[in-house]
């Protein structure tokens, strides 16, 4: 691993946009600091639009600074995550945001006790312009606010409503313990999560199958402690939702995202109707790998490898080349002012962060952490990540602080835009080989395998479990392996012999303890490949993309979709993804 002294200075971030050195950091975080209790002045006053406005401000104010400290603490400390003095710089700014969100706590009850009239005056005055969202969100939200006292008794549900996560957290990580595993040779290998997914992607069908056997096994292990934990969960969805007045734990969640459940309903709806090409997709790749009976352990499994080498170079060229053709000159100047401004933070060195993400505060440029090590993986994170910040980077230019941060419903879109264009670019335009055209080709389908079928298989599967709470149906252990076999067969097909350890795979499921997350992976790529597909035959102008990536969170999402015409309270857009999921198969079919 490199030092960071050995990284030119290209590859590395410029965070002078934030603050040009800590000093400057220091001198700001202490001006924030003692500005925190300045908004305890409004506490028990907001009765009249002078102090409501005035207080508004005030928060604006503090939310602003509190980014710009926060982006820039916490990318430091990401650059040598062992530098204890970015670490005490992360935990100062940490702490100053907690006490400013308890100080400023009072503001959204206070206002929710208003006359509903007043408040959709004060939202219609120009100068609570900046300040819609919150309004609009209280006046949403005001029929399932309960009293002073209720709320207070809520609030304290949330000393034990995590720990649910916390206890499946600490068990997967701490005290869950695997056997050794067999390889075809008979040879006992050590057995971890992290080695599992090694394991599944290996040569070996042996190794492969009793990887995934074991480590579902682990877990059934413990199926009556995973079951009770997750039905704790779940009964806590049931009592929130019934508390806050809604119908069921299903609508408090989509409510909350401002989706309708028609959204959740229409995407199982539609993905049920397609499984056929997935069954399909199993079959070919069957064939392809010369697996037979092909096993749901194999599903893993892609013997495809892009072995070229991607300079950092190349890797630019190639995303800002695939993303003009698309997306157009605009867009690639937007990207070039990132790379060129050093806004991207590149190479893999001592202490460094793994992984990509990125970031911004308002009123500042977005920044990109990478670890490229010249993959073709590398390139397409690269991508993804450029998606991320240009919509961060359209919708902060066009609209203000509080009207500009997008959904998570709407938060991956941009990035899977990027990704699905890159790699069809490069299966058009860079494939040259047999080889090479297959590796694009099920990067396309394993993708869509994994981020639509198998999302909405547990999405299925959580408004199942929730479905048995909420109606006092008989539910236990027995019963939730059951259902969740028979879906794991539904969605493979009978052509794929289906492992039995599979019926404990619920229980592995981090995200099942954030009721209704998953369902989002799906409709982003859905949502991604339609507006793909819509720019390509000239349904949308790349103006209406940028009207879409203007937007932030000005409408509901699925309103906002609508600019780029996806509706996915309709069937058109999952059929035309779809569409495009059968090309890929039949271009698959031709190759093999």
């Amino acid at each position: 691993m490199k030092k960071r002294s050995s990284i030119n200075d290209n590859y590395k971030w410029d965070l002078s946009d934030y603050f040009k050195c800590d000093n400057e950091w220091e001198i700001a975080y202490k001006k924030y600091d003692n500005l925190i209790d300045s908004i305890k002045n409004f506490n028990n006053k907001l009765t009249d639009s002078k102090n409501i406005l005035s207080c508004l401000k005030t928060l604006e104010d503090l939310d602003l600074q509190a980014e710009s400290l926060y982006i820039y603490a916490n990318s430091m400390h990401d650059l040598d995550v062992s530098n204890s003095f970015y670490q005490e710089m992360l935990n100062k700014i940490e702490n100053s945001y907690t006490k400013q969100s308890v100080e400023s706590s009072f503001i959204v009850p206070q206002l929710t006790k208003l006359d509903a009239g007043f408040l959709r005056k004060l939202a219609d005055e120009e100068e609570f312009e900046p300040y819609q969202k919150i309004l609009k969100d209280v006046l949403r939200e005001k029929p399932h606010v309960l009293s002073e006292s209720e709320e207070k008794l809520i609030s304290n549900v949330g000393l034990f409503a995590g720990n649910f996560s916390d206890n499946f957290s600490n068990f997967e990580n701490a005290d869950l313990k695997f056997k050794e595993v067999k390889n075809k040779n008979g040879k006992l290998l050590p057995m971890t999560e992290s080695l599992a997914s090694v394991y599944l992607r290996a040569d070996d069908e042996v190794l492969r199958e009793n990887a995934y056997v074991e480590l579902n096994s682990a877990f059934g292990r413990f199926n009556n402690f995973l079951t009770s934990n997750y039905l704790g969960s779940v009964k806590k969805d049931v009592f929130l939702s019934r508390a806050r007045k809604f119908g069921n734990s299903i609508e408090k969640a989509l409510f909350y995202e401002e989706v309708s459940k028609n959204v959740y309903d229409t995407l199982i709806k539609n993905v049920d109707r397609f499984l056929p090409l997935e069954h399909k997709y199993f079959s070919l790749k069957s064939k392809m790998l010369n697996i037979k009976p092909f096993k749901t352990c194999d599903a893993y499994f892609n013997p495809l490898k892009n072995k070229k080498k991607y300079t950092y170079e190349n890797a630019r060229d190639l995303v800002c080349l695939s993303l003009g053709s698309v997306l157009g000159s605009d867009y690639v100047a937007g990207l070039n002012n990132l790379f060129d401004g050093r806004k991207i933070d590149v190479y893999p060195t001592n202490n460094k962060r793994n992984g990509a993400y990125e970031t911004v505060a308002y009123g500042k440029s977005p920044i990109v952490l990478t670890n490229f090590n010249g993959n073709f993986d590398d390139v397409s994170t690269l991508a993804h990540e450029l998606g991320h910040a240009m919509h961060s980077y359209y919708s902060n230019k066009n609209q203000t602080l509080f009207n500009a941060g997008y959904t998570i419903f709407l938060a991956e879109i941009a990035s899977t835009v990027n990704e699905t264009i890159l790699n069809e670019y490069m299966l058009k335009n860079m494939a040259k080989t047999k080889q090479e055209k297959l590796f694009f080709i099920n990067e396309f389908l394993s993708r869509f395998h994994a981020t639509v079928f198998r999302q909405t298989m547990f999405a299925e599967f959580e408004a199942l479990s929730h479905n048995l709470v909420e109606n006092n149906l008989p539910v236990s252990s027995k019963v939730l392996n059951e259902k969740y076999l028979d879906l794991v067969k539904k969605y493979f097909g009978k052509k794929v012999k289906v492992l039995n350890a599979v019926k404990y795979e619920w229980s592995r499921i981090p995200h099942f303890y954030t009721a209704f997350y998953v369902y989002k992976y799906a409709t982003g790529i859905i949502s991604a490949i339609n507006i793909v597909e819509n720019l390509k035959d000239g349904t949308i102008s790349t103006d209406d993309y940028k009207k879409f990536l203007s937007s932030g969170c000005t409408q509901d999402p699925v309103s906002l979709l609508k600019i780029v015409k996806v509706d996915l309270e309709t069937d058109e857009p999952f059929e035309k993804a779809f569409k495009v999921f059968e090309n890929y198969i039949k271009e698959l079919k031709k190759l093999i």
